[in-house]
């Protein structure tokens, strides 16, 4: 799925490219170039998320609850369950 976005955005990159290009061959560089700017802010911004969602997903794939809970018992022991 991430590679998916990355793909998406690549292609939106891609996109913004092409429409500057458009604009400066038009002759509107300032729109071309703010065009541009906003393009790789947005791109940017999305790199980062797709970035913070790939270390989210690598650490969920490492957690172990096993050794949170037990604490490095052999057999889990919780006090107030229905063994009394």
């Amino acid at each position: 799925m991430l590679l998916w976005e990355r793909l998406k955005n690549a292609c939106v990159s891609a996109g913004y490219a092409r429409a500057a290009s458009q604009l400066a061959s038009q002759g509107l560089y300032n729109e071309a170039k703010k065009l541009m700017l906003d393009g790789c802010k947005e791109t940017a911004d999305k790199k980062r998320a797709i970035q913070r969602l790939e270390r989210v997903k690598k650490i969920k794939a490492s957690y172990e609850p096993g050794d949170h809970y037990f604490r490095g018992k052999s057999v889990a022991f919780w006090k107030g369950h229905a063994d009394a």
